[in-house]
């Protein structure tokens, strides 16, 4: 069930998520994203508040985009080839997953393209449609939506009517944690966070040979896209992006055509040469690598980066997460709720120890580290402080540098609910079936593949006349991921084992309770990644 753009690189370990909220449910096993048609998402927008205004004074023009196969940067990007304009114009809600049918609202500016013109240029695109046009005055911007529909096909259930409908009610009722989903941390052979950690830093170079020198295939395989050996090899922006397939590498093209502009300017991709007999002048001075591998990175779009940033924040988030869950599920002192007195809002509240008592878990919240929020007044806040301590980063001020300017950015902060409760949840069981009907006509649904999922489509077909399929129809709000949901009834959990906790020096306090489980001492390991945690924090048992 790992997102396909990521395995091979990162399992759910390495993105912090390892924690249930029911430890005692057994799970439905089952197969998901077998087929785009398997997962189906609609977005939910927000109310219309349009309506009476001048059709003059609306600037925009907002359409829906179906699409399948494509994630939203990719649909944009070709259909901002296909109509002559700047990618950048189009606006939208939310990031939808490629391996999937999805359905939202993008806008663009009235004075960029017609909607005759739109609707030509989107209409030969493979795996695109463009419907419902109409003029806004308002663009789309992330997050600006009320959330997602979801309709999810689970192949291959070998658990009874009964074990399924135990799961079932056990996401409705007691929900699942709200993790970020594993399709934030990467795709292709690039680890998000951990760009989004070099970023941060201010290591340009390193960002650069995490998107250009990356790896591909299964975890133990090192081999490189071909694109990616030829850029190894030559160090030729052009050359590579002759052996990058179209359509696919979305930043990676972009990066590798701000260092061709680079190395056109400067002549190619090595330093002259010249022999004694032509020394009577020095070389023309060029750019160092850190220089031009800023100039690059930075010309890449601002929401880009920003998501580069916004994930290794998210893989913090995450661990958080982790480590509450092990302090059970019920509000304690130094936790941050909901203000109930203002609905509708996600102020955040310090509980004390009397107020812990009466509180919802459901109000539970954790915070995104950035600007305008403060941590938990427990171990889980000080974890954080110590994790970002750790990478050389404050917790107040994280901020990004932007091209043309010398004030960086602060990345902004926000709270999110750390449990999550699916909405108008209904379910069905029914026969498995084989390949989906589908009406794309351009992509039939024995065409998109993706590696991750051969052993899902061979399980599922392995099983097909003895087992069940799934079918839910739910709603998640913005930045919910149904995948953590389906995590929840579908994932095997691990034996027990003693609770495992991270610190960061011998002299950091812990909770009473995890006192009483360090029977065994202590172990010194350091690690970059929560599954490589051996390599680089201390960690108790």
């Amino acid at each position: 069930m790992d997102c396909g753009s990521i395995r091979g690189i990162a399992d759910e370990a390495d993105c912090g998520i390892s924690a249930f909220v029911n430890w005692e449910l057994k799970p439905i096993g089952g197969a998901l994203k077998c087929f785009p048609e398997d997962f189906v998402v609609k977005e939910l927008p927000l109310p219309d508040t349009e309506s009476g205004e001048e059709e003059d004074e609306k600037q925009f023009l907002r359409f829906r985009l179906k699409k399948r196969g494509l994630d939203t940067l990719e649909a944009v990007d070709a259909l901002a080839a296909a109509c002559h304009v700047p990618a950048h114009r189009f606006g939208f809600a939310g990031i939808k997953d490629s391996f999937a049918v999805t359905t939202q609202e993008l806008t663009v500016p009235r004075s960029l393209i017609t909607e005759a013109g739109l609707r030509k240029a989107a209409a030969n695109l493979p795996g695109l449609r463009v419907g419902r046009v109409r003029r806004s005055r308002r663009p789309l911007v992330p997050g600006r939506l009320r959330g997602n529909r979801f309709i999810l096909r689970v192949r291959g259930i070998q658990s009874s009517a009964e074990e399924v409908k135990a799961a079932v009610e056990s996401l409705k009722t007691r929900g699942f944690i709200n993790y970020v989903g594993m399709q934030r941390f990467g795709k292709g052979g690039v680890r998000s966070d951990l760009l989004g950690l070099a970023y941060l830093q201010g290591d340009y170079v390193r960002c650069v040979d995490i998107l250009l020198r990356q790896h591909s295939g299964e975890k133990g395989s090192g081999r490189m896209p071909k694109w990616a050996e030829v850029y190894q090899r030559t160090n030729s922006a052009e050359a590579a992006l002759r052996k990058l397939p179209e359509g696919s590498c979305w930043a990676e093209r972009r990066l590798l055509r701000a260092l061709r502009r680079r190395q056109d300017i400067e002549g190619g991709t090595a330093m002259p040469k010249w022999c004694d007999e032509e020394q009577t002048s020095p070389p023309k001075k060029r750019m160092r690598w850190g220089e031009v591998a800023r100039e690059a990175f930075l010309a890449l779009p601002r929401t880009i980066r920003a998501l580069y940033a916004h994930s290794y924040v998210d893989r913090l988030w995450n661990l958080g997460a982790t480590e509450r869950r092990q302090m059970g599920l019920q509000p304690v002192q130094g936790d941050l709720m909901d203000d109930t007195t203002q609905p509708g809002t996600c102020r955040p509240v310090h509980l004390e120890k009397e107020e812990a008592a009466k509180a919802s878990i459901f109000h539970l919240l954790l915070p995104r580290p950035g600007a305008g929020v403060s941590l938990p007044g427990h171990h889980v806040g000080q974890f954080m402080r110590s994790y970002l301590a750790y990478d050389g980063l404050d917790p107040e001020e994280l901020t990004l540098e932007a091209p043309n300017t010398d004030d960086p950015v602060r990345l902004t902060g926000c709270m999110r609910h750390v449990l999550i409760r699916p909405e108008k949840l209904s379910w069905y069981l029914e026969p498995n079936v084989g390949i989906p009907e589908t009406d794309w006509a351009d992509q039939p649904g024995t065409k998109v593949s993706r590696a991750v999922n051969h052993f899902a489509r061979a399980r599922a077909k392995h099983d097909l006349d003895e087992s069940k399929s799934l079918v839910l129809d739910f709603q998640l709000g913005p930045g919910q991921y149904a995948t953590m949901a389906m995590r929840e009834v579908m994932r095997r959990r691990p034996p027990k084992a003693p609770p495992r906790h991270v610190v960061f020096s011998d002299t950091e306090e812990e909770p009473e309770s995890l006192h009483q489980s360090r029977e065994r001492g202590k172990m010194e390991f350091v690690a970059r990644t929560l599954c490589d945690f051996c390599e680089r924090f201390p960690l108790l048992e």
